[in-house]
């Protein structure tokens, strides 16, 4: 990759809304300058007009856009609840959100994305703040 991922973890008990789970997700990021709600904003808008396409497992949700001005680094946010958050009627616990500046880079994320999430099934220990952190930056090197 050209640019080092930004990553970040987050746990939360619950959350009413899977768009809170979103925002809550990247608020670090944000406060960072890594995107803009505009971007947030963008999937939101995605999500209503294409539908909820972007649950990929029973409990997995992956929030992104194509790649927008409102993305200045590339980026992935996980947020894992432990009560499920309502997603169009299915149960999700685990949130990722990720951006990217460029088509290329943004196979990239969302490739990576799905390994760790294959490698999060076989292994629920993945499921950790230090070991997502691990686990990308051994894959990210890789690229």
């Amino acid at each position: 990759m050209d640019e080092r991922i930004r990553l970040h973890f987050q746990k939360v008990d619950e959350l009413e809304t899977w768009e809170e789970g979103l925002y809550k997700a990247t608020a670090e990021l944000l406060q960072m300058g890594v995107l803009t709600s505009m971007y947030l904003k963008e999937i939101i808008e995605q999500i209503h007009r294409s539908g909820p396409y972007m649950a990929i497992t029973k409990e997995t949700l992956f929030l992104h856009a194509r790649p927008h001005e409102g993305v200045r680094k590339p980026f992935i946010a996980f947020l894992r609840s432990k009560r499920p958050i309502d997603y169009f009627g299915k149960d999700i616990k685990n949130c990722f959100v990720f951006g990217a500046t460029n088509d290329k880079t943004h196979q990239n994320l969302l490739s990576l994305v799905s390994r760790y999430v294959s490698a999060m099934v076989e292994n629920p220990s993945l499921i950790d703040g230090e070991a997502f952190l691990k686990w990308f930056r051994t894959e990210e090197a890789k690229l």
